[in-house]
Parts: C-alpha cells; structure tokens; sequence
C-alpha cells in the first residue's frame, strides 16, 4: 500500500500546484486491479485504489485541462526476476506457466508500456483522461 498506493497519490498531490494546465498524469496500475487472484489482496487493492484515485484526479483537474489516465500492464519482460536471484531454467519455467494464461500466447515489453505511457503524455491522446489502459495480451478477457 505505501509503494503502490500512497507513494503515486501523495506523488500526485504535491504535484498538482506545480503542473501547467493541459499537463498529463499516467499511473502505472496493474492488471491485477482488474483480475484479482489467490495471494495477491494487497497488491490487487493497492492498484484498485490508484485506479480510483485516478478517475476522481481525472475529474478533479478536467477544469484546468489536467488530463489523468493510467497503464495497466500484465506480464512483463523486466529484470525483476533476475534481480530476486532466480537462475535462469527456473526463470524460463515461470515464464512458460505466464505465456500459457495469455490468451495472445506472450509476454509483454517494457518498450510496449513505454509507448503507450508516451501517447498518454502526447498531445494525440488530448481527449482521453480518466481511462485505464490494459496491456496484458487478453489475460483478463481468459
């Protein structure tokens, strides 16, 4: 709760005096926030909660064209596995359990997140705001 929950919305609330109008502001969520499962309570509600404070944000700062959406990625291809010091078999292991609960049979890029992060901050997203954008391969539709 304080990393994923507190951490962006006091992040977000010191923020606000110094964004310009017409500024962007895209949380990173999950899609746990969506498909909660067994052992992961916290974290599903901890990004449940950003996704809520990220529509009243998004009402909250529309007068001052302030634009609100957030990025719920899925599995995703990061360091974190080797990081936690998983060799590598068990690390292909784990991925090839993930890829079987994609529907579209892959896990995703950061640099897929990344883009879409970048289209939220851009003007060509200027009427979105208050959206939560799910970047999973279809895993929440499975």
């Amino acid at each position: 709760m304080n990393v994923n929950f507190k951490g962006a919305y006091f992040t977000l609330s010191k923020f606000i005096p110094i964004l310009k109008d017409g500024a962007s502001v895209v949380f990173l969520s999950s899609n746990t926030a969506s498909m909660p499962g067994p052992g992961s309570s916290v974290y599903s509600s901890s990004k449940t909660a950003l996704n809520s404070v990220m529509k009243s944000a998004a009402v909250e700062l529309a007068p001052r064209k302030i634009r609100v959406n957030s990025v719920s990625p899925g599995p995703t291809e990061t360091e974190v596995m080797k990081k936690v010091g998983l060799d590598e078999d068990t690390v292909k292991s784990i991925m090839n359990v993930v890829v079987d609960k994609v529907p579209l049979k892959q896990i995703g890029k950061a640099e897929d997140v990344a883009k879409m992060v970048s289209y939220l901050s851009s003007d060509a997203a200027g009427f979105i705001t208050g959206a939560d954008f799910i970047m999973d391969g279809g895993m929440v539709l499975a």
